[in-house]
């Protein structure tokens, strides 16, 4: 990290599959004032079956206007790893993408929208699109991100998909955390717009006002709660 880099917020999360705890992400947003990026390093930890850890590492980082430019996601467990690297060339508009393991390397080019959206495993990048994203008043805002299905050894290129997002409310009067009255914003996520006629339960981000950092996470019998928020005076 740059000797003049500026830590902005740093927390924790802990994930919850049926009010059990299995995961915990630790996280931190990086401002790097002569560069103008910003970047956001998270640590995930979680226990598996096998009584094994697996650990992954994000780096996401983003320009002055929030637009993202580079992620790397590095998953280990046991002897195992492998490491994705998503890098997008501004000026020609293409996106390069690098899948490595102990076995093999795979790279990828692709010419990519301006208003491309990169995704990652962290919950603390999961709303970032929201800086930059200009949202429908009267219903659902397409959003397209970018990802792969990779896991530990390379299947595919990276694929481009659209998703659904609405602000339900923008601000929630009633918003309590452990108690404490929070001021946030309800976002909603979809798989489909709001004229397809199958019904879906939406990933629900209730989201902070410090750079749409995510309060809480609902979807089904999955939840993810924010442990603690610093938010450091600059």
């Amino acid at each position: 990290m740059s000797q003049n880099a500026e830590i902005i917020l740093e927390g924790s999360y802990l994930y919850y599959d049926k009010e059990v705890n299995y995961s915990q992400e630790n996280f931190k947003l990086v401002h790097t004032p002569d560069a103008q990026t910003y970047h956001v390093h998270a640590e995930i930890l979680s226990r598996i079956e096998t009584g094994e850890f697996l650990k992954i590492l994000v780096r996401y980082e983003m320009n002055n206007h929030f637009t993202p430019t580079f992620v790397r996601i590095e998953k280990s467990i046991g002897n195992k790893y492998a490491q994705e690297v998503y890098k997008i060339d501004m000026a020609s508009q293409e996106l390069l993408y690098t899948f490595q393991n102990s076995q093999q390397t795979q790279e990828f080019r692709k010419a990519v929208n301006s208003k491309h959206y990169l995704t990652s495993p962290a919950i603390s990048t999961s709303a970032l699109f929201t800086l930059t994203k200009k949202f429908d008043a009267t219903g659902r805002t397409p959003i397209v991100v970018i990802s792969s299905d990779n896991d530990w050894s390379y299947v595919g290129p990276p694929t481009e998909k659209v998703i659904y997002a609405d602000f339900t409310t923008r601000e929630l009067p009633d918003f309590k955390l452990n108690g404490n009255a929070l001021s946030a914003s309800h976002l909603c996520l979809n798989e489909y717009d709001a004229t397809h006629a199958q019904a879906e339960e939406p990933v629900q981000l209730f989201l902070s006002k410090h750079y749409a950092i995510p309060y809480q996470l609902i979807h089904g019998d999955q939840k993810v709660v924010i442990k603690h928020l610093k938010k450091n005076t600059l």
